[in-house]
């Protein structure tokens, strides 16, 4: 685990430079009004600020994980996470309709069942009382 944010900030601006993402471009879309507090945060002169983590989620879909841990990947999905959680509650709201079916099903069968045995216990009262007799 790297917990050394300057490293992983450097790897994150590495990454996006290769993309074809220009010094100056990435310090504005940082927030940043000029190259060298890029610098200064890149060479760990500078903590990276609370305003430029959130630019670089938004403008760059860096994963804050990655930043501060070094873990998990370095960029967000392009997939919302608020889609992705309507996509969870969706699939529990399936599995919860499928297992009340499969409840309402075995009650079924244990009703069945009760009948079944309440019916044997008259027969084997009936059996009982012919041996008796017999």
């Amino acid at each position: 685990m790297n917990f050394n944010i300057t490293q992983n900030f450097a790897r994150i601006y590495r990454t996006i430079g290769d993309q074809g993402i220009k010094r100056t471009a990435f310090a504005k879309a940082m927030g940043y009004s000029s190259t060298s507090q890029l610098s200064a945060t890149l060479d760990g002169d500078a903590l990276i600020s609370t305003k430029a983590v959130i630019e670089l989620t938004k403008n760059f879909n860096v994963n804050p994980t990655y930043l501060f841990t070094g873990q998990g990947p370095m960029f967000l999905s392009e997939k919302d996470e608020i889609d992705e959680l309507k996509e969870q509650v969706s699939k529990l709201e399936q599995d919860k309709n499928e297992m009340a079916k499969t409840v309402l099903k075995l009650n079924e069968m244990v009703k069945t069942l009760e009948e079944r045995n309440a019916n044997l216990i008259d027969l084997t009262a009936i059996a009982m009382k012919n041996i008796k007799k017999e």
